[in-house]
This record gives structure tokens, sequence and C-alpha cells, in this order.
């Protein structure tokens, strides 16, 4: 891995923007026999076009640090972009030729259906796991949308914005069983994707079926515990609240990270000057590191309510062993 005084100097941060002194997390040991750090990119709720916002540029000074830093594989985390309009950012995405992995947003769905959207980004299906580098990854849909008859459907065309939040933000059943498999045939300890938070909220009538996915997840860490086995949820990352937090659950940490381009509030967007971003290393003897980048915001008109109440940075963390 470069030097990170040298990484920093490299790629010329603009005044005013810094990488913040990166937080270590323990997780579980893998057990992979050929172990090595693993190290990837996130970015998540881009939102592209939103607002008729271009996010081109912002996209770029992302994957020019990617390439610098070449990282094993590469995630956005949902509300990335529409499947119209989008090339350019998309010419960006792909310049990095390694590994990437999309999340399904609700804001990804505001002009079609998920598989409009899942074609335009090559994404096979709108959840899947896959192992890295000693490490178990899933990602989840969680845009599904509860009726009055209790049946779920599909987030399609910006269909659940008419709806109120305690019909949002579901996970359908055939996923929440596909999860329960998939997390006790894992091999390694579990890293986990997802756009809309299923812990540390705010917004708590928009968790939709969390507790399901929470109950899943500790039963899955208590059956690997009884078998002495490596495979339990470490680490889950998530978006959609365009804010930047941590906290634990049962043994699992739980990240909102922040959007890379701004804060919405009654007041309206509030756009950051630098896109936010993390790179994200795992150590197989046990630790999770982030690194993450700070801004300012774009207007200084910005209220000091928003100010105070939401930061312009991926933060950093510091746990003890």
């Amino acid at each position: 891995m470069q030097d990170r005084r040298g990484f920093i100097k490299s790629i010329g941060l603009a005044a005013g923007t810094t990488w913040l002194a990166s937080g270590t997390f323990s997780i579980p040991a893998s057990t992979a026999a050929n172990r090595k750090l693993l190290r990837f990119g996130l970015i998540t709720d881009l939102h592209h076009l939103q607002f008729n916002k271009d996010e081109v540029a912002r996209m770029k000074g992302f994957m020019d640090v990617v390439l610098k830093e070449s990282p094993d594989f590469i995630i956005q985390n949902g509300d990335f972009c529409r499947h119209t309009k989008s090339d350019a950012l998309m010419t960006e995405w792909n310049r990095f030729e390694g590994p990437k992995y999309h999340v399904l947003g609700n804001h990804d769905m505001d002009f079609c259906d998920k598989a409009t959207i899942m074609q335009f980004w090559g994404m096979q299906k709108p959840y899947y796991s896959f192992d890295h580098g000693g490490f178990h990854f899933v990602v989840m849909d969680r845009n599904f949308l509860k009726k009055e008859d209790g049946t779920l459907v599909d987030y399609n065309t910006s269909n659940w914005g008419p709806l109120p939040s305690p019909q949002r933000s579901f996970t359908d059943q055939p996923q929440l069983d596909w999860l329960k498999t998939d997390l006790a045939d894992s091999k390694y300890p579990v890293i986990v994707f997802m756009h809309q938070p299923v812990f540390l909220s705010d917004f708590y009538e928009e968790l939709g079926n969390a507790n399901d996915i929470l109950k899943i997840f500790d039963e899955a860490n208590l059956n690997a515990a009884r078998k002495k086995t490596g495979n339990k949820v470490a680490a889950v990352f998530m978006g959609h609240d365009h804010d930047d937090r941590h906290g634990e659950r049962n043994g699992v940490h739980y990240f909102i990270i922040n959007s890379a381009s701004y804060v919405y509030t009654d007041s309206g967007a509030h756009y950051y000057n630098d896109p936010l971003y993390a790179f994200i290393t795992l150590d197989p003897a046990g630790k999770l590191t982030i690194e993450g980048r700070s801004t300012t915001y774009r207007d200084e008109k910005t209220p000091d309510t928003v100010r105070a109440r939401f930061s312009t940075k991926i933060s950093d963390h510091s746990l003890g062993f």
C-alpha cells in the first residue's frame, strides 16, 4: 500500500479539503488460506442529475483517486444515477478496470424500473453476494413498498414518493430467506452493503422491516459463535440518509456513509464543495480501517442550523481493542 503521506501529497487535494485520520475497528479474523489486506473504494448518494445537477466532475474526482489507489474493487451504495443522460458518468465509472459493484437505491428507480437501471449498470441481480480476499460481501435490495393489503411490490418509476414513510424500504421474503442461507453458508467474515439503513437512522418510520434483517444478523452471529466459525457479520455499510454515523449493535459495526454530493433539509439541498467518498481496508487478522474525505459547504449562506447538524465529511472513528 502506498505511503499515506505520499498518497495525500500525490493527489493534490484542493484547499480546505482533507483526508481524515483513519479509524480502526476490530472485526472477526479471516481463516482464508491466502490472507492479505483487502482495500475497496466506496461512494454513495452521488445523485447525478438530481435537481438537474451534473455530477460527472464529482465522479471524476473519486475515480482519479481510485486509479491512483488501485483498490481491489469499488462499489457505489445507491442513488447513483438515472438510466438516461448518464453515459458520461458511466464512462468515468468504467475507467477502473477492476471489479465494480452496484447497490440499488430508491432514486435509481425515479424514471424506470429495477430491470432497466440494472441493465444500464450491467448489474445481473438486485441482491447478491461474492467472496474476495478472505471476506464475504453481501449486497441487499431494500427497495420494496408495502401495499395496504400487506403485499410487497418493487420500487418503480418513483412509485415510492406518494406513499407514507411506513410503507417504504422493505425487503421481500425470498431475499430474507436467501440472506439466512447465504450467511450460514459463508466461510468468512461478512461485510454487508445496503442503501436504506436498518440502524442509526433518524427516520424511524421509514425503516420498513429492518427488524427482520437485524434478527437474521443476530441469529447468524449467535450460530457462528456457537460453532466457533469465522462467518460472523462484521460490518454493515448504509447510505440514504446523507449523514455520517457509526454505531455498534450486538458486535456488528453499522456505518451510515455520507452523500458524495449534498445534504437535503427543509431549506433545500446544500451542496458540498468536493466529492465525499471513503476507502476501507480489511485486515484478515481482524481489523477494519476507514479513510474518509472531508470538505466544506459550497454556499457560504448555508444556514448554521444545517452546519450544526450535518457534517461535511465521512468521519474518523477509533475503537479500542
